[in-house]
């Protein structure tokens, strides 16, 4: 049987390459045939077939949203600006000495009018009056309806003026005669009276904001002496102050 067989396929192997080749036609276009045909047919207009739209094949999973598997960014924290830095603190320089005095301009000399001279002393030889001691004072009388001092009246008001304290006050109270139908008469020889005798105590020295003058008239005090008359007391501002006898 092997005889036969090697025969057989030593056979079929001498038939395959005997048998003769197919033959292949070979064709040739001419281009210049063809120029006439393209020029005068029109272009068939290019149709493009839709594509059809891939649909994704319905699978239950496809429903829901796939999980995400990546793993989540880490933000990082954005660092605050630093607040500015405190303006430097002021350089305080002590000095090693002290700073020189400073120098005054000259005072200011503004001329001033000299005090006024006090009123002129109604004083008359033929003048009526007397002066006598009082407590705390002294008493001047006057002439009926007459404001001037006689030389002896002037003298003791004088006198007071230079024998009390250099601080002490002066009180003038005057008087004068007349009736309650005129007051306004006797108020004002009464106040002449007063300003004779202030007048006195100012040419001495004492000023005036030290004299008090009391313009009384025919009024209370009267009876108490003459109805004619002035009365100075003498006030010390220190108690222990007391006027030289």
């Amino acid at each position: 049987m092997q005889p036969f067989v090697l025969a057989f396929v030593l056979a079929c192997a001498d038939a395959v390459l005997l048998a003769p080749a197919p033959a292949h036609a070979q064709a040739t276009v001419d281009q210049r045939a063809l120029e006439p045909l393209q020029q005068t047919q029109p272009a068939a207009p290019e149709t493009t077939k839709p594509t059809p739209a891939h649909r994704a094949p319905a699978h239950p999973a496809s429903r829901t949203a796939p999980r995400s598997t990546a793993t989540p960014r880490q933000t990082t924290p954005v660092a605050k600006p630093s607040p500015p830095p405190p303006p430097p603190a002021p350089e305080v320089r002590v000095p090693l000495a002290p700073p020189p005095p400073p120098v005054l301009p000259p005072a200011l000399v503004v001329p001033t009018r000299p005090p006024a001279p006090p009123p002129p002393v109604p004083v008359s030889v033929d003048a009526r009056g007397a002066a006598e001691q009082i407590p705390d004072g002294l008493r001047v009388t006057f002439g009926d309806g007459s404001a001037e001092l006689n030389p002896a009246t002037e003298t003791a008001l004088r006198a007071l003026a230079h024998t009390a304290p250099p601080d002490a006050t002066f009180s003038v109270s005057a008087f004068a005669a007349g009736s309650t139908d005129d007051p306004s008469t006797p108020r004002r020889l009464s106040l002449s009276r007063a300003l004779a005798a202030r007048s006195v105590l100012i040419a001495e020295g004492v000023a005036s904001p030290r004299i008090y003058v009391k313009a009384l008239g025919a009024s209370g005090g009267v009876a108490q002496g003459p109805a004619d008359r002035v009365d100075v007391t003498v006030a010390a501002t220190n108690p222990q102050a007391k006027s030289p006898q």
